[in-house]
């Protein structure tokens, strides 16, 4: 509580460094929670993780649920799920080709943050199904889809699905959050293949 009493007055002081918004979340976020989380995760046979995940909310409740999904979930990422890559032939051949492996994964979500690739905007403007990054010291860490009552769609790694409060994720994915408007998939999926070509992806698998 002390912590929260002073991050509000230094957003009050400093409305530019710190939102309201920002110190209204880290008094829901419940860091011994996003650590069990965090160890759930790290556990290889993700077969596990649904009764994993039931074990922890007997002690630590929790609002998260597992989604099923409509794609095995060890062919896809949480950005290729947010930017509907999972299963796309054209993906695949980007992805899969080339002596270098290029997918869309954190350096890709960089790659569109630093060329303002992405249009931002504030939380309370964002519709639902639009995308959110999850940041940690700065670096891209997670992203998943905005949801009806602030509820959020996203893929956890190799893992599963699962719709999720705002901050019921794993301790590694940081506590910085920007949403941003959703893309179509034409458009997205060019960036992509900008991303690739930059990355020396050659010409012949990045031809349409």
């Amino acid at each position: 509580m002390q912590k929260l009493v002073l991050l509000i007055r230094a957003a009050t002081k400093e409305k530019d460094k710190l939102s309201f918004d920002k110190c209204l979340d880290l008094q829901h976020e419940n860091p011994v929670l996003r650590e069990k989380l965090q160890a759930l995760t790290e556990v290889q046979n993700v077969a596990r993780h649904p009764a994993l995940l039931t074990e922890v909310t007997r002690v630590w409740p929790n609002s998260i649920r597992v989604v099923g999904s409509p794609h095995p979930i060890g062919r896809y990422t949480c950005l290729m799920h947010v930017f509907d890559f999972a299963e796309k032939p054209e993906y695949i051949a980007i992805a899969g080709g080339g002596s270098r492996r290029v997918f869309a994964g954190a350096n890709f979500a960089q790659w569109l943050i630093e060329r303002g690739l992405l249009i931002a905007v504030s939380r309370a403007a964002a519709q639902e199904g639009e995308t959110l990054f999850y940041f940690r010291e700065g670096k891209f860490k997670h992203a998943g889809l905005w949801r009806r009552n602030r509820r959020v769609l996203s893929k956890w790694g190799v893992g599963h699905l699962y719709d999720h409060g705002l901050f019921e994720v794993p301790m590694s994915y940081g506590t910085d959050i920007s949403f941003y408007k959703r893309q179509s998939y034409k458009d997205v999926f060019e960036l992509f293949r900008q991303f690739a070509e930059e990355e020396g992806t050659p010409a012949g698998i990045l031809a349409p």
